[in-house]
């Protein structure tokens, strides 16, 4: 019988590599960021793009700054598209989180994470999680954050869910007139006229009132202003409006938009970004959009929870709900600094037990809230601490906690904290929001 050739250790298999992308020159990205584009495509199933596409992409991370982790094989088969190309990848760039206060922290923001499907189980996606947190906790950096693909891979690095967000469809025959007529007046634009700072400034105020906004990528505005498409090419299909809540008023919302065809031959406003500085701006650009012929509807895929837009509709039942899913997930990796930057809607005092397999947010914290802000220091010990104030937790359940859009005594009550639920509503308070935490940021 054959000897059996003993397993590959990960370090004899792969080797993780850094890589600090480079501005293309001439348009043309470097072969290694654009190896990293094909593998990141082929993960994601996003078709081969052309050079000046790469380049684009590659231009984005170098001016947001995005450092990239690749796993590659240290002995690529021939011909295999591993010898140039990382099997794993994995991006991070500093992405600012909005409290909604005006205030707001930086967070280590995750992105492009993809695996090779024939590298699956090998420990690829834990080592570059493992090394990435630990760079991020070691540069200091308080909370990581991503967007997810998939629901069930990040909880176990620590990630809990912050915000969900829902698509939603507004059917227009049924849905005016509203209940309530908005403020000031809308006017339809050139969406590349939004592009002129004019569509920055508006997200700019709804990013500093709005809890759990994330700061948008720069690449990802000629995207939203229909100026550049998946082909590189102006979308002609984009449209845009405006709301002025008086006419000598700056903007203070917009929408872009498109008409797409349904499946039964009819078709429907599609709404691509809308963006607004109060809620008269958001539900003025509604009744824009539920003003427009010859559509049956229209179908907004980044609706908060619950939406201002239920209120005011002439029927109720014109809204459905299309889908609703996790958004913005978040891992602390420092609770004391975390704690101490938000703000609060409660004054107390709690103590959290932290578990952390990662030992990154390990320990116990105590959290004292006076005038709606907080402060928060490390205890050597549980036995330090008035029992009746202390939650047990996991890491993961802090970060779906910290934006205040999950209810502390709900995961209480279902066994995710536990400890006095009296301590358990006092924190659901402290932390209870003025509005719906909300995110229109992919990244």
């Amino acid at each position: 019988m054959a000897e059996q050739t003993p397993a590959e250790t990960f370090d004899e298999r792969y080797e993780l590599r850094w890589v600090t992308p480079k501005a293309p020159v001439d348009g043309v990205a470097d072969e290694e960021a654009s190896a990293f584009v094909a593998a990141m495509d082929l993960g994601f199933h996003v078709p081969r793009q052309a050079p000046e596409a790469v380049a684009f992409t590659v231009s984005g991370w170098a001016t947001g700054g995005t450092e990239l982790l690749g796993a590659y094989r240290r002995h690529p088969q021939p011909g295999s598209m591993d010898a140039a190309a990382p099997i794993g990848t994995f991006g991070a760039l500093p992405k600012r989180l909005s409290w909604g206060d005006g205030t707001g922290i930086d967070t280590y923001a995750i992105v492009g994470v993809t695996v090779r499907a024939t590298e699956r189980r090998r420990g690829v996606l834990r080592a570059m999680m493992t090394d990435a947190l630990h760079r991020a906790a070691e540069t200091g950096y308080a909370v990581a954050s991503l967007t997810a693909s998939e629901g069930t891979i990040y909880r176990r690095f620590g990630f809990g869910p912050a915000i969900r967000e829902r698509t939603i469809t507004v059917t227009r025959d049924r849905a005016l007139p509203l209940l309530v007529a908005p403020a000031g007046e809308v006017v339809v634009v050139e969406p590349g006229w939004l592009a002129d700072g004019v569509g920055r400034a508006v997200f700019d105020r709804f990013h500093a009132r709005t809890l759990g906004s994330m700061v948008r990528n720069v690449s990802a505005w000629p995207r939203i202003f229909g100026q550049r498409a998946a082909d590189g090419k102006p979308d002609a299909g984009f449209r845009a409006a405006v709301h002025r809540p008086a006419a000598d008023a700056e903007p203070d919302g917009y929408v872009t938009y498109r008409i797409v065809d349904t499946d039964n031959h009819g078709s429907r406003v599609q709404v691509e970004d809308l963006v607004y500085a109060d809620e008269q701006a958001y539900l003025a650009l509604w009744e824009f959009l539920l003003s427009i012929d010859l559509v049956s509807a229209v179908r907004y895929p980044f609706a908060r929870i619950p939406d201002p837009i239920t209120h005011v509709l002439a029927d109720n039942r014109a809204f459905d709900i299309d889908h609703e899913e996790d958004h913005v997930w978040l891992r602390v990796l420092d609770p004391v600094a975390v704690l101490t930057s938000r703000p609060y809607a409660a004054d107390g005092g709690v103590v959290l037990e932290i578990a952390d397999t990662m030992g990154l947010a390990a320990g116990v914290v105590e959290l004292s809230v006076r005038d709606g802000r907080g402060s928060a220091s490390r205890l050597a010990s549980i036995d330090d601490a008035d029992s009746s104030s202390v939650l047990s937790l996991d890491v993961a359940t802090l970060g779906s906690l910290l934006l205040g859009a999950v209810d502390a005594a709900e995961l209480h009550d279902v066994g995710l904290i536990t400890g006095d639920r009296d301590a358990a509503e006092l924190l659901a308070a402290m932390l209870r929001p003025a509005r719906t935490p909300h995110g229109i940021t992919y990244f």
